[in-house]
C-alpha cells in the first residue's frame, strides 16, 4: 500500500488539464503571437541582422501555420455564419506575398524595414480590423458556445501538431531558402 504523501505527490505532478478555449480566442491569442514577433522584429536594430532574420523566419513559420488552421478548419466551419470568409482568403494571399518579400529582403537594409512596415499594416488590417472587429463577433453571435469550444480544440490541436512537426519545419526552411535564393538571383 502506498503512503498518502506518495499519492499526493503524484496528483500534484499530474499535468493540469488544458483550458478549453473558443475558436475565436485561440485565433486572437495566435494573432498576439504574430504581433509579438512583428514588434520584436521592428525593435531589433539593423546592426543585428542575424536576430532580425531569425525573427522574420519565426514570423514566416507562425503566419504559415496560422493561415493553415484558419483555411482548413475555421473558415470552412464558419463560412455559413459570416460573409467575410472570401475576403479573408484573399487577404491571406496578400499576407503571404508580403511575407515572401520580407524574407527576401536583406535584414541590414532599409528595404527590409519598408517590407516589415507594409507587413505590419497588412497584418493589423487583416487580424484586427477584419477578423477581430468584424468576423469574430459575428461568429460568436451566431454559433453555439459548445461548437465554438470544439472548434477551438481542433484549431489548438492542429496548431500544436504543426509546430511540433519536423516535416513541417523542414518544408518551411526549404520555402524560405528558395525565396532567398530567388532574391539573390534577382539582384545579379
Amino acid at each position: 500500500m502506498r503512503r498518502r504523501s506518495e499519492v499526493l505527490t503524484e496528483v500534484r505532478q499530474a499535468p493540469a488539464p488544458r483550458e478549453r478555449k473558443t475558436a475565436t480566442r485561440v485565433l486572437v491569442e495566435h494573432h498576439e503571437v504574430l504581433r509579438g514577433l512583428m514588434r520584436r522584429t521592428q525593435e531589433t536594430p539593423r546592426s543585428q541582422p542575424g536576430r532580425r532574420r531569425t525573427l522574420a523566419d519565426e514570423l514566416f513559420d507562425e503566419l504559415w501555420m496560422h493561415e493553415r488552421i484558419e483555411e482548413k478548419i475555421f473558415y470552412p466551419a464558419t463560412r455559413d455564419v459570416t460573409p467575410g470568409i472570401a475576403a479573408a482568403w484573399s487577404e491571406h494571399r496578400q499576407l503571404s506575398d508580403q511575407l515572401a518579400a520580407l524574407v527576401r529582403a536583406d535584414p541590414r537594409t532599409e528595404r527590409f524595414d519598408r517590407e516589415l512596415s507594409v507587413m505590419h499594416d497588412a497584418l493589423e488590417s487583416h487580424a484586427h480590423l477584419d477578423e477581430e472587429q468584424e468576423m469574430f463577433p459575428e461568429v460568436e453571435r451566431f454559433m453555439d458556445e459548445e461548437r465554438l469550444v470544439d472548434l477551438g480544440d481542433r484549431l489548438q490541436a492542429r496548431l500544436d501538431t504543426l509546430r511540433s512537426s519536423r516535416r513541417v519545419r523542414a518544408v518551411l526552411r526549404l520555402q524560405r531558402a528558395l525565396l532567398r535564393r530567388t532574391a539573390g538571383r534577382a539582384r545579379r
